[in-house]
């Protein structure tokens, strides 16, 4: 299933991302909620891509489609690469670009879910646990 991706969700997973970005420039640490919205707990990737999620830092929170949520985690994923790489080859920071893909495979999708800290506060655990697939 594709659906349009406007420039109004490019605009506030970009303003997310900056959000997130900020604090961690701010604190040193990356720091970010996600959080569901509804119990997930079992669910396949394809039952998740029909779930909202907040997403943000501290209070400061969004509510995204799963799509938009991993729009920005992958902003963030390429940033953190960008800012290593920078960082091993002695660079001053500056402008860089980013790749934005809105179409996941559920490959891509378990990968970036596999590095994010995702609240469950409707299941029983804390946290969702989904392993990388190899």
């Amino acid at each position: 299933m594709r659906e349009e991706f406007s420039q109004g969700r490019m605009n506030r997973c970009s303003r997310i991302h900056q959000l997130i970005l900020e604090n961690w420039q701010r604190t040193k640490v990356l720091e970010y909620v996600v959080r569901a919205r509804e119990p997930i707990a079992g669910l396949s990737v394809s039952e998740l891509r029909l779930q909202y999620f907040s997403v943000g830092v501290g209070n400061d929170l969004t509510d995204l489609p799963f799509t938009d949520m991993l729009v920005v985690f992958s902003m963030i994923a390429q940033t953190a690469a960008i800012m290593r790489a920078r960082v091993a080859n002695n660079e001053r920071d500056g402008r860089f670009r980013l790749s934005i893909n809105t179409d996941f495979s559920d490959a891509e999708a378990v990968r970036l879910l596999s590095q994010m800290k995702i609240e469950t506060p409707f299941d029983t655990h804390e946290f969702l646990k989904i392993e990388p697939v190899d």
